[in-house]
């Protein structure tokens, strides 16, 4: 007699073409890392996979579609971890919460994110954004990629600790934010790092500070919050796939692999580098486990601050 076995990651495939949500307009790092895996990932699965935009709600519109899709492995989402864990806690409790109907499949990749302006505004340095901050107030404009996002955030800590404020302007992605930014329609900005390391490496934009604790090695020369005016700040932000939540094992293993491969190939690899993502590739289980060490952080400091989401 034959003994019944586990289902092995080789023996799923998928049956048509996969769908990989982007959740936030096109433009972003979402998109940026995403597109980039989109040809491994082909190769790798044998189907033609296809990459879709969904920006809105800081990534939330897309998380709540990708948990109603069919969870049989051809429908994935690449979303913000930390922009999904915040949304549950601002909105969960009014709105529902999107994570208990998704499951992670790979943490993909880090990022600081980025303070910066524009050659016009006359701010060249962080101080001199903070000096802005205290003497014109809500008349400086940040740009953000979705009210209760990364982005938002960061800037209420850093703003809280230094007791000042700014509007945020709040934007459907990071690509839209940058545009405007780039067109001087807003002061500033804060957005994962390699969303725009191609702009300030050619002048368009002035880099202020980044929000990990060490230096990116992207942009050697950009000094941290920490060592300029909040020290001990550090605040990275992560980036992965996910599933929706009842897709089976196997299914889960393959894309996992799939998309650590993805990451591993040498094109894709130094695009991302050069661009200053830090590459994780790291299991589905060390993603959700950093998606709920991220929940318990982040819920206290929102708590503690009293950040409320647009629904208040």
């Amino acid at each position: 007699m034959l003994l019944a076995r586990p289902a092995l990651a080789s023996d799923w495939r998928p049956s048509q073409p996969p769908r990989v949500l982007v959740a936030a307009a096109p433009g972003g790092t979402l998109d940026i890392h995403a597109r980039a895996a989109q040809g491994p990932l082909t190769a790798r699965l044998g189907q033609s996979v296809i990459v879709e935009n969904q920006g809105g709600g800081a990534g939330r519109v897309a998380a709540l579609q990708m948990g109603r899709a069919a969870p049989d492995g051809h429908a994935m989402l690449v979303a913000s971890g930390d922009g999904l864990v915040l949304q549950d806690i601002l909105a969960g409790a009014r709105h529902g919460k999107a994570r208990p109907n998704l499951r992670a499949v790979t943490m993909t990749v880090s990022a600081a994110q980025l303070l910066i302006t524009h050659p016009r505004s006359g701010i060249t340095d962080v101080q001199g954004y903070f000096a802005a901050l205290r003497t014109r107030g809500d008349r400086v404009t940040l740009a953000v990629p979705g009210i209760g996002g990364i982005a938002h955030i960061i800037s209420e800590m850093v703003n809280r600790e230094l007791g000042v404020s700014v509007t945020h302007v709040p934007y459907r992605g990071g690509g839209p934010a940058t545009l405007d930014l780039l067109a001087g329609q807003v002061d500033a900005m804060i957005i994962t790092l390699p969303a725009v390391t191609t702009h300030v490496r050619e002048g368009r934009l002035v880099p202020l500070a980044v929000s990990t604790r060490d230096r990116d090695a992207a942009m050697p020369t950009v000094p941290s919050f920490h060592e300029t005016v909040a020290p001990g700040f550090d605040v990275p932000s992560t980036q992965g796939v996910l599933v929706p939540a009842g897709t089976p094992d196997a299914a889960v293993a393959a894309l996992e692999q799939a998309w650590r491969d993805a990451l591993a190939d040498q094109a894709v690899r130094e695009r991302l580098l050069a661009l200053g993502f830090v590459i994780r590739a790291t299991t589905a289980a060390a993603f959700e486990a950093q998606l709920a060490d991220s929940e318990a952080r982040f819920a206290q400091v929102i708590a503690a601050a009293g950040i409320r989401g647009d629904d208040g």
